[in-house]
């Protein structure tokens, strides 16, 4: 009769655990969910931005902003006076 008791005893104490551990496991699997959501819409966004400072920092974006602001573009190009390079020596 006492091993009865015992072996339902650990009979009911096993299922419990095996309870409370699904539980555990099924919530950290919602977190684990939700971390992987907002690393992809967090990827997506850099994504995003990345493309807008391409866009903001690009010779043509640059120059409709000058041009904008009033700045003048001039036809004449002055080259600047360079010490010759190695290889022309």
């Amino acid at each position: 009769m006492k091993l009865i008791k015992v072996l339902s005893l650990l009979i009911i104490i096993l299922v419990i655990t095996n309870v409370t551990l699904t539980n555990r496991t099924l919530d950290e699997g919602v977190v684990i969910s939700n971390l992987t959501n907002d690393l992809t819409s967090l990827q997506n966004q850099n994504t995003i931005m990345r493309s807008q400072v391409a866009l903001a920092g690009s010779i043509g974006g640059l120059t409709t902003k000058l041009s904008e602001s009033g700045f003048v573009a001039s036809p004449d190009i002055i080259p600047l006076p360079t010490a010759p390079s190695l290889a022309t020596r």
